[in-house]
């Protein structure tokens, strides 16, 4: 598919540009949205304030080598059940920078029924 052109007669310009930025646009989205919501579950996990639980997981990201949003991601998942393999083996390798206690996995429902 190709853009639309700058001025009439010009050749079209190829979307590609704009498509990887709308999938960059949207990825930001999606690691904001998880960062909010790894750092409302670390507060309540490390009874902690929310500028605690955001140094926490800058150190955590730091420590791990990793980006602070692909630690806020396996956070969030490996709390509401949906984590993967791959999730829980990043989460254990987590496991030594997280404060004490860790991080528990869900989902968080009475398994027995």
């Amino acid at each position: 598919m190709t853009g639309t052109p700058a001025h009439p007669g010009e050749p079209a310009q190829p979307a590609d540009p704009l498509r990887e930025e709308i999938a960059q646009l949207q990825e930001t989205v999606r690691s904001h949205h998880d960062v909010g919501r790894a750092l409302g579950l670390m507060t309540v996990r490390f009874a902690c304030t929310t500028p605690e639980a955001w140094l926490t997981l800058q150190r955590v990201a730091r420590d791990a080598g990793l980006e602070v949003g692909a630690v806020a991601r396996v956070l969030v998942v490996a709390h509401d059940g949906s984590a993967a393999a791959d999730d829980l083996e990043l989460l254990a390798s987590l496991d030594p920078h997280l404060p004490e206690g860790g991080w528990p996995v869900g989902p968080w429902q009475d398994q027995g029924s």
